[in-house]
């Protein structure tokens, strides 16, 4: 090599050194400018997360990551921030944002899922809360979370099938109902017309009949059948068709649930024994009892009375809470077609006597006396009233069980005795009254 070559190579040689020293140098500045900007980025976040500054403290810790990117102590404190930032927030929606920004920022934060679920549960939103839960679960494996989500979705099965069932019964009732309500309807409408059309006998023969005796039979106690109008309250009011116990029917008006107004209550079902065959009162009602005017008619079965009681009876005046009471007319009808009126007076359902001899049978009492003072009209004493209202104070007034022949009786009929009997049992049958 010559001298010169030797100096070029000397020269460049420098020349690569040199350009290493500055490189070097450069380097050396530059990474401590960088690390000296991180660090004093840190420290100021570090210092708003001490006087509680979150927006502030994240603002530098992100900053500093930018400059230290995947430096995990940042994302730390980042993460941090949002966490404290959020309870500051409380249950709000920002509360909600920020634990998601921490949970992008490290996805495997159960406290933030945690969080986020219970704001929603306690908003009730429960359908939000499981779907929070379900990607917690994904995220961090945090069994509990799931163990929560079996629970709800076990409780929900159990609920809603409870729900199925209670729909279900509901359903059914609703049909019973329904079907009861057609069942009342089929029986109650065509007697509502008839007794529109005042065809009493008609309306005899159709409750008599099998179907109408089974169907009276399912009211017991305090049940009624009704159809008709109801008010805005959903209580009987206006016009309208009941069935009560013991096969009593009623048609016309009601007010506030109760009968009151016009109306007609009617009977024809009986028990074999019995001498009655119908009980028809059409008259004045308030507070569902007879008050006010009115005709009790009865209808008794010829051969089954003596001949000295009537066939038919019919006894008008004034009613009060089912009693008679006031002046009252009696138009009664032997079976020979005779015709007899009495009138008397009576006070809370007992008629007064009229003069002070006996009718001559044992506790009988005259009460009213023909015009031509030829028959007279007698009484026991027991209460008078319409049929179905009176009972229950029989029972206490009485001595004795009343039985359900006609309490009314002459004295040519209460002479005739035994002799009845015999009587009755060569005549023809009678149709039923």
């Amino acid at each position: 090599m010559t001298k010169k070559e030797a100096l070029y190579l000397k020269i460049f040689v420098g020349a690569v050194l040199l350009a290493t020293l500055l490189f070097g140098v450069y380097y050396y500045e530059s990474y401590k400018s960088v690390a000296n900007e991180v660090a004093d980025l840190i420290n100021k976040g570090n210092s708003f997360m001490d006087n509680a500054c979150y927006p502030e403290a994240i603002e530098c810790y992100e900053k500093a990551l930018e400059r230290e990117e995947g430096d995990e102590r940042i994302k730390s404190a980042i993460v941090k921030a949002y966490m404290l930032e959020a309870v500051t927030y409380g249950d709000t929606d920002e509360a909600i944002l920020c634990y998601q920004k921490a949970i992008t920022i490290n996805p495997d934060n159960k406290t933030a899922y945690w969080s986020i679920a219970n704001i929603y549960e306690g908003r009730g939103e429960e359908d939000t809360m499981l779907e929070v839960l379900h990607q917690g679960f994904k995220d961090t494996g945090d069994e509990t979370m799931n163990a929560k989500v079996f629970d709800i979705e076990e409780e929900r099965a159990r609920i809603q099938a409870e729900e199925d069932a209670r729909r279900a019964e509901e359903e059914a009732k609703i049909a019973a109902e329904r079907a009861e309500e057609e069942a009342i309807a089929s029986k109650l409408d065509p007697l509502k017309e008839l007794f529109i059309a005042k065809d009493y006998d008609a309306i005899k023969e159709k409750v008599r009949e099998e179907a109408y005796v089974a169907f009276a039979e399912e009211v017991i106690g305090d049940t009624v059948y009704y159809r008709g109008d109801y008010d805005l309250s959903e209580r009987r009011e206006g016009y309208g068709i009941a069935l009560y116990e013991n096969g009593y029917y009623y048609y016309g008006q009601f007010h506030e649930d109760k009968r009151s107004g016009q109306g007609v209550l009617m009977r024809a079902v009986y028990s074999d024994t019995s001498s009655i065959g119908s009980f028809i009162f059409d008259g004045e009602w308030k507070d569902d009892k007879p008050n006010g005017k009115g005709t009790a008619t009865s209808n008794y079965y010829k051969d089954r009375i003596g001949s000295g009681d009537f066939a038919v009876k019919e006894i008008s005046g004034n009613y009060r809470d089912g009693f008679e009471d006031g002046q009252m007319t009696l138009v009664g009808t032997r079976k020979d077609g005779r015709k007899l009126t009495f009138k008397y007076s009576a006070e809370d359902g007992v008629a007064e006597r009229i003069g002070s001899s006996s009718s001559g049978a044992n506790g009988q009492y005259v009460i009213a006396e023909t015009s031509d003072k030829n028959e007279s009209l007698t009484s026991d004493g027991s209460v008078r009233g319409v049929e179905g209202f009176t009972e229950e104070t029989t029972e206490v007034r009485s001595e004795a069980e009343p039985d359900e022949r006609s309490d009314d009786r002459t004295d040519e009929g209460a002479d005739e005795g035994a002799d009845d009997i015999r009587e009755l049992q060569e005549e023809a049958i009678y149709d039923d009254y």
